[in-house]
């Protein structure tokens, strides 16, 4: 019994060494990829990598003031994203690493043709994390990692920050790689990315996040604009904070509320086998800027303030179901309503979901509320005290 004891521990001891870090890298033998871009050129993938600099990044504050960039860029074309990734370690000294990636971007020509290796790659990758963020271009990718970035160290932190911070404006879509992909699994849904586009700033390229990218299953359906896009959340209820900018309903001078809160509801019934749905939205907001002198403090005149905000909510909301029922890309996740609220009338309609869809009407009722609070302050205005006063 003593000898099998024996056995068992000398087992166990050697189990311990040489399972501990077989496959394990020291970090100086690493290089760590902080963004990725991945365009298509004729039947080839062109990969673009941006790694950090070990001896420089941390060094490095924020803005990339320094003399030396704290990154390095690299790319390399293959017939698969795979081959073309190994084909990197002809050029790099390290061996690439992928879980401090920040962003995913795909170039719009890729995107038009077929996105399934690229996800097929970072979904079979264990160093990759899911909550990458996913980007699409309408140009080539890896344009969008040669601007320098101002405010960050590199690109892709420049990057995630723009599209971290889509709640401010409500112009732009963000998603991360795990969402992403459970869109695109589901037979029943499409997934949408960002859009990033090259823009000008003081005459110096850069990023901006505008709009959002559509699929339907593998290839890019079409693109939303910002409007679009805005109408995009509300109807998921992805609104956090964002600007509206309406009329004066008096002298049609500008008028600025923020979104301080949203929520929507969607109810759905059939008829005759075709679908209807009416969507409820309700807005709280707060008037931050005006450009007329209408005196909001009166009720009345908030009262058709809050109107006009509700009108133009509900025609970003319209505009984007419009751009779905003629992509027939049902985006919006209105099958999920049907599946969830009508389960047998759902098991004849989703054979021929697109079509159904397209034909499907919408009912929108748009409430908002702007607390007299947000308006105590009367606008400024030179002149006598009554062309402060509109009824």
């Amino acid at each position: 019994m003593g000898k099998r004891v024996v056995s068992i521990l000398l087992i166990l001891v050697i189990l311990f060494s040489i399972a501990g870090c077989w496959d394990a890298a020291e970090i100086n033998e690493l290089g760590f990829v902080l963004s990725v871009a991945i365009d298509k050129v004729d039947d080839q993938y062109k990969v673009t990598a941006q790694i950090a600099k070990p001896d420089t990044y941390s060094k490095t504050p924020s803005g990339g003031q320094a003399q030396e960039k704290p990154f390095w860029q690299i790319s390399a074309n293959g017939r698969s994203v795979f081959e073309a990734i190994r084909n990197m370690a002809a050029i790099s000294p390290r061996r690439i690493f992928w879980a401090h990636i920040k962003v995913i971007i795909i170039g719009g020509t890729l995107a038009k043709s077929n996105i399934h290796d690229v996800l097929d790659f970072f979904t079979r990758n264990p160093e990759l994390r899911l909550r990458t963020l996913v980007a699409v271009t309408p140009g080539d990718a890896g344009k969008l990692l040669e601007t320098v970035p101002m405010m960050e160290k590199d690109p892709g932190a420049d990057l995630e920050s723009v599209i971290e911070n889509k709640s401010l404006t409500g112009k732009g879509y963000r998603i991360m790689l795990k969402n992403f992909l459970e869109d695109y699994l589901d037979p029943n849904s499409n997934p949408v990315a960002s859009r990033i586009i090259l823009t000008k700033n003081e005459g110096k390229p850069a990023l901006k996040l505008s709009g959002a990218a559509v699929f339907h299953r593998n290839k890019l359906a079409g693109w939303l604009d910002e409007q679009e896009t805005k109408g995009l959340l509300w109807i998921k209820k992805e609104i956090r904070s964002s600007i509206v900018v309406v009329k004066c309903p008096y002298d049609g001078r500008p008028v600025t509320v923020e979104v301080k809160s949203g929520d929507t509801s969607i109810q759905s019934s059939v008829e005759n086998g075709v679908p209807s749905f009416q969507i409820k939205v309700k807005a709280t907001c707060n008037l931050v800027e005006q450009g007329c002198t209408t005196d909001f403090s009166n009720e009345e005149n908030l009262r058709k303030l809050e109107e006009v905000l509700a009108s133009e909510i509900q025609k970003d909301i319209q505009s984007t179901i419009t751009t779905a029922q003629d992509m027939k890309v049902d985006f919006l996740g209105f099958n999920e309503v049907m599946h969830r609220q009508h389960k047998q009338d759902w098991l004849q309609l989703s054979e021929n979901w697109p079509e159904v869809f397209s034909e499907a009407s919408f009912k929108i009722d748009v409430k908002t509320d702007i607390p007299s609070l947000s308006v105590l302050a009367r606008p400024l205005a030179p002149g006598p005290k009554h062309a402060l006063e509109h009824k």
